[in-house]
C-alpha cells in the first residue's frame, strides 16, 4: 500500500506544478486579451480598468472559498467520511450563491456608484464601458462561483487533470472568443461577452467531471478502505512514536 507521506508528497507536487502552469497561463491570457482591449482606445481601456478590478475582488474571494472547500474535500477523504464531500459541495454551492445575490444587485443596479471609486467622471464613453461589463459579467457570477467550488472538489480529491482541463478550457474560449467577438460589429462588447461564454463553459465540464467521476469514486467501497486503512495507519505510527516519549518520562 502507497505510504501516506510518500502520496501527501506527490500530490503536494501535483498542485503545485498546476498551480504554476495555470498562473502562467493566466498571465499570457491577460496581456492577450489587454492587447486586444488597447485596440478600441483610451476610453474602452479606462472603462475596463476600473471595471476588471471589481470583477477581481468577487473572482478572488470565490476562489479562496474554493481553496478552503478542496481542503476540506481532502481531509474528509482522507478520514474515509465521503458522504460529508457530498455535503460539502452543497453548502458551498449554497454559500457562494447567498454571496452573490447581493453583489449581482450592487454591480448590475449601482455599479456607476462603485466605478467611480476609481474613475473621476461619472458621464463619458469610459464609465458607460465599464457599467456595460458589470452588466454583462455580474449575473455570470452565480456560475463562476459554481464552477471554483467544484473545482476545489476535484482538487480535494485529487483530480488535477481534469480540474485543469475544464479551467483550460474556460481560459482558451475567453481569449479566443474575445479575439473573435471583437472583430465583428459587436466590438468591445464582444470581448465582455467572452466572460461568460468560458464561465458556462468551464462550469458545464467541472459539474460533468464531478458527476461522472467523483461520485462514482466516492460510491467505491475499495476506496472508502484505502482511506480508512491511512487513517489506521497514521494512528499506529502516531502511537509508536509515543512510546519511546512515555518510557522515557
Amino acid at each position: 500500500m502507497t505510504r501516506p507521506g510518500r502520496m501527501t508528497t506527490e500530490r503536494a507536487k501535483d498542485f503545485k506544478g498546476t498551480s504554476i502552469l495555470q498562473q502562467s497561463f493566466i498571465s499570457v491570457g491577460n496581456i492577450i486579451l489587454q492587447s486586444v482591449i488597447n485596440t478600441f482606445g483610451a476610453s474602452v481601456i479606462a472603462g475596463y480598468s476600473a471595471a476588471v478590478k471589481l470583477n477581481n475582488m468577487v473572482i478572488t474571494s470565490f476562489t479562496t472559498l474554493g481553496n478552503g472547500i478542496s481542503n476540506y474535500t481532502s481531509q474528509n477523504m482522507g478520514a474515509g467520511k465521503m458522504d460529508r464531500v457530498k455535503a460539502g459541495f452543497g453548502a458551498g454551492r449554497n454559500l457562494v450563491w447567498l454571496i452573490c445575490v447581493p453583489i449581482v444587485i450592487l454591480y448590475f443596479f449601482f455599479g456607476r456608484t462603485l466605478l467611480l471609486l476609481f474613475m473621476n467622471d461619472p458621464q463619458g464613453p469610459a464609465i458607460d464601458t465599464g457599467m456595460l461589463f458589470l452588466h454583462i459579467l455580474s449575473p455570470f457570477y452565480f456560475v463562476v462561483s459554481l464552477k471554483l467550488v467544484t473545482d476545489g472538489i476535484l482538487r480535494g480529491c485529487g483530480l488535477m487533470g481534469r480540474f485543469m482541463v475544464a479551467t483550460f478550457t474556460d481560459l482558451i474560449l475567453r481569449v479566443g472568443m474575445a479575439i473573435v467577438l471583437s472583430g465583428t460589429e459587436l466590438g468591445s462588447t464582444g470581448i465582455w461577452l467572452s466572460w461568460p461564454i468560458g464561465w458556462c463553459i468551464g462550469t458545464v465540464l467541472s459539474i460533468v467531471f464531478y458527476a461522472t467521476a467523483i461520485r462514482k469514486a466516492l460510491g467505491q467501497p475499495s476506496l472508502k478502505k484505502e482511506a480508512e486503512d491511512l487513517v489506521e495507519e497514521l494512528h499506529e505510527e502516531a502511537e509508536q512514536a509515543a512510546e519511546p516519549a512515555s518510557e522515557t518520562v
